[in-house]
């Protein structure tokens, strides 16, 4: 009797599916769409392979993006089909084979060498740190040397010769003779790092035909699975173990190709026709995730890329929920959203967001409200941001008056002008009285230089006064660290809108802290509240990036605010530069809204810090699709909020928007809105905020 692969094994797969099972000589593309069950597909193939082909499981190489994919992809084969093989498939991440080729290679040519950030060479971080320091002759901040590191990255996996470095803008001073030293230093001391492992075994195969033929004698069949992850080194490597037989099969989808940073090269896909003439192109259009709205929706929202292959996401799932675009006041009310949501239902939810310091107050907030969850690769580099570190040497200074290292770290990042020279009076002295009444002391102060000092003394006595959330207002603006913030930013070439960002979150950690120490201490418990979360929580929080991949029954899209996502700074879509970089993010929205099942709210806070600030373009162009009544907006509004506003206009005051107001502290503004006891006010000085009427009436803080 005739083995049937589908009938006998009970594999039960579509009609395209089954035909790209089949596939077997010669270069493939699958273009699979989000949820379109693409790893039981390209699991069912290799198995088809072995068992109707014949094939050997040595002769098959499997590839994947990370040691996750490969380890779930190995995982699933043998769970559907560990029962027919007693040999074992070789499924692994490219530099897993690369550094296979190398020790294979070093091994035959007795050569010993190290691999960066083991236990036995030294950190990356620390070595890029030195040589900065030793080019520039100042220490960097960790957003510098995490943009270092993405830059060695770039270079590496863009295959970008150092002739060329000057047609890149690497955003960092002397990106270049940084680079040198890096190189000079592994090569002096046999070392290489991850990047390495790329570039050292694609040199191998192309001066080592002998070990190139080997490989390709062992692996005549080669799958590539998340191939839109794939960089342009990374191509090379698979075309030249695949050539001359390409029998190359590789799984992928253009519009989630979303590592464009790490030098992902989307670009190679949408020229595969060109590269392989006699290569075949297989599409997988039906997603078997999502509900009808949410795919529809998604698949009208990413034709406005158009660097990309034309497919038409499709479902035969039911209709479930509209798609929620909500309006919120500001970020905490975009918290009190989530966990009035939270607490009545209790389904599968992620939280996602573009930016991992979206995840600082969520932490805090679903912590102090008992609520459980488990969060995906938390950074708390956030403790060591320059921001951070300011705000901290502030208050530092406010409770001990004699902290020359946090004086130092701070006197020229307020409204003090305080000279170089009175810092080094007080440094050359002992330290038998405050900072403050040694520059009150330095020889040869002008009147109004004293006056202006005892005003910055009289500040920091005050400052160790306030609550948290008080002190952070009054640095930012009394202090006018906000200035500091805005050159600083400039001068960086960092993102200001990442800035206020997390300037604003402090202020929210702050917001629930009695006292200056107590919020000090709460910073520092939020690393250890994210590594005690486990994984097995209902609620996840997560980056859009760590979420590829996965799916959930509902989800919580966040701050969806310009500069925030997409995260791109004064955006021109004429720029082609920018205009790709859009397309990468217009990629990342979709990854985030293709990961909801059937429950999908997008989220958008009308101010931050205060400040009026502009929705994502992304909500313009999600409105923007013809499919209106599959979407439902919503201005939401907190449950004590609306009770005030349901109540018979209790809180009389004598405003009226469109009124012109003169604040104490502020100056001349107008007021745009009022709900409740809140005035929405326009400042001519900085901009717009949110004051309560009643503080205002009883503080006299409106002439």
């Amino acid at each position: 009797m005739n083995f049937s692969f589908f009938k006998d094994l009970n594999i039960d797969l579509s009609n395209p599916q089954k035909k790209i099972v089949k596939h077997k000589d010669g270069p493939a593309l699958v273009l699979a769409v989000p949820g379109a069950g693409k790893t039981t597909t390209l699991i069912c193939r290799t198995a088809y392979l072995l068992l109707k082909h014949k094939i050997k499981a040595e002769n098959i190489l499997s590839i994947t993006f990370s040691r996750a994919s490969a380890k779930d992809m190995k995982a699933r084969f043998y769970s559907m089909f560990g029962d027919k093989f007693t040999d074992k498939i070789y499924f692994a991440t490219i530099h897993q084979l690369c550094l296979k080729i190398i020790n294979r290679y070093y091994y035959k040519k007795n050569v010993s060498f190290k691999i960066l950030d083991s236990k036995d060479t030294i950190s990356k971080n620390h070595l890029i740190r030195k040589i900065y320091y030793d080019i520039n002759h100042n220490a960097p901040s960790e957003d510098i040397l995490e943009q270092i590191s993405n830059n060695i990255s770039l270079v590496k996996n863009l295959m970008i010769p150092k002739e060329q470095f000057s047609f890149h803008d690497f955003n960092v001073e002397h990106f270049s003779k940084i680079y040198e030293k890096y190189e000079e230093y592994k090569k002096q001391n046999r070392i290489i790092d991850f990047d390495d492992m790329l570039t050292v075994a694609y040199k191998i195969l192309k001066n080592d035909e002998k070990l190139l033929n080997q490989y390709r004698n062992q692996y005549k069949y080669i799958q590539v699975d998340e191939a839109q992850d794939t960089s342009k080194i990374q191509h090379e490597i698979v075309k030249l173990l695949a050539s001359p037989n390409n029998n190359l099969f590789m799984v992928a989808d253009d519009d989630q190709s979303i590592y464009g940073f790490r030098g992902a090269c989307p670009l190679e896909l949408l020229d595969f026709s060109n590269t392989y003439k006699e290569g075949s192109v297989y599409f997988l259009e039906e997603n078997y995730r999502s509900s009808k709205e949410i795919v529809n929706i998604s698949n009208d929202f990413i034709k406005s890329n158009s660097s990309r292959y034309n497919k038409n996401i499709f479902t035969q799932n039911e209709e479930f929920l509209p798609v929620n675009i909500i309006k919120v006041h500001d970020s905490l009310d975009q918290i009190n959203f989530i966990i009035e949501h939270l607490n009545s239902s209790n389904e599968q939810t992620a939280i996602l967001y573009r930016n991992n310091i979206s995840a600082l107050p969520l932490i805090d907030k679903l912590n102090k409200n008992g609520i459980d969850f488990f969060i995906h690769g938390f950074k708390s580099n956030y403790l060591t941001h320059w921001i951070t570190k300011d705000i901290l040497a502030f208050l530092d200074l406010s409770l001990n008056h004699y902290d020359l290292e946090s004086f130092e770290r701070i006197y020229y990042k307020m409204n003090g002008y305080i000279s170089k020279a009175s810092v080094s009076y007080i440094r050359n002295n002992p330290k038998s009285i405050t900072v403050f009444d040694y520059l009150i002391s330095f020889p040869g102060l002008k009147s109004y230089q004293i006056k202006n000092l005892n005003r910055i003394k009289d500040s920091f006595n005050a400052l160790c006064k306030m609550t948290p959330y008080e002190a952070l207002e009054f640095i930012e603006n009394d202090l006018a660290y906000h200035n500091y913030l805005e050159s600083n930013c400039t001068r960086l070439k960092s993102s200001y809108e990442n800035a206020i960002l997390l300037f604003s979150h402090l202020k929210l950690l702050a917001i629930d802290e009695p006292n200056i120490i107590s919020f000090m201490e709460r910073l520092s418990e939020i690393p250890k509240i994210a590594r005690k979360s486990k994984e097995n929580k209902n609620i996840i929080l997560s980056t859009v990036h760590s979420a590829k991949g996965l799916e959930f029954n509902r989800v919580f899209l966040i701050d969806l605010i310009k500069g925030q996502f997409p995260n791109i700074s004064n955006l021109d879509e004429d720029d082609e530069d920018n205009l790709s970089d859009l397309e990468e993010e217009r990629r990342l929205f979709y990854v985030a809204m293709t990961r909801a099942k059937e429950n999908l709210s997008i989220i958008c806070p009308t101010f931050q810090n205060g400040r009026y600030i502009k929705p994502s373009i992304f909500i313009d162009e999600v409105n923007g699709t013809n499919l209106k009544d599959y979407i439902n907006k919503t201005n939401w509004t907190p449950k004590a909020m609306k009770k005030t506003l349901d109540e018979d206009n209790s809180s009389k005051h004598p405003y009226e928007e469109g009124e012109v107001i003169n604040h104490t502290k502020f100056g001349i503004g107008i007021i745009l809105q009022i709900t409740g006891d809140l005035m929405k006010i326009d400042f001519n000085s900085i901009g717009m905020r949110i004051l309560s009427i009643d503080m205002c009436i009883s503080e006299n803080l409106i002439d």
